[in-house]
């Protein structure tokens, strides 16, 4: 998914300790790896675990990008159902893509038809949880959802994205790896038509 000036703009929420801003650096190495321009950085309030935070990626063909948060982006990811949604989705394009971590399709369907974008979801608590991924109750879901990112955006290759991990999390990546995968492989698109029924 390439957009204006063949630069692709992804913003992620999440919460401290969720991973969002390794997230960010993760996508943005990923793409430099197969040879594109790209800028990742993450912004926070309070340095604690659950607070807020917002993680943004560039990705482009050109090296000249500009040097701001992304305020209009072409896709948003929320790692929490929870957050508020007028926040996450404001500046979000029309044609664009909402990619969120949900476990429940009923939970999300409020999102159809609140702004003509096309809305992905993935139930990366699950699948961290089954990939021996985190805590009992406390699932560590960022390599999930980097796998999922990668999917809806096709900014970089999963195969890239993988060689991104091999170097950045050696602990447990066999199960980081696998989770990726499976995050990649599980993303649906919520059928809105079905939703109005």
């Amino acid at each position: 998914m390439t957009m204006r000036n063949g630069i692709t703009e992804i913003r992620l929420h999440g919460r401290g300790g969720q991973g969002v801003v390794f997230a960010a650096t993760a996508i943005a190495e990923a793409a430099f790896l197969e040879g594109k321009h790209v800028q990742s950085f993450g912004i926070y309030g309070a340095e604690r675990r659950g607070a807020p935070v917002t993680a943004f990626v560039r990705v482009g063909s050109s090296p000249e990008m500009p040097r701001c948060q992304i305020q209009q982006p072409d896709i948003v990811v929320t790692f929490d159902v929870n957050l508020p949604w007028q926040q996450m989705l404001k500046g979000l394009k029309p044609g664009g893509r909402l990619l969120v971590n949900c476990d429940d399709v009923d939970k999300c369907r409020d999102l159809c038809g609140v702004g003509g974008f096309d809305t992905h979801l993935v139930d990366a608590s699950a699948i961290a949880a089954r990939n021996g991924l985190g805590a009992v109750g406390i699932p560590i879901i960022n390599t999930v959802m980097l796998g999922a990112v990668v999917r809806v955006s096709g900014v970089c290759s999963l195969e890239s994205l993988q060689a991104v991990l091999r170097k950045k999390v050696p602990r447990n990546l066999p199960k980081n790896l696998a989770a990726a995968a499976e995050g990649y492989e599980n993303v649906r698109e919520l059928d809105c038509y079905a939703a109005a029924l």
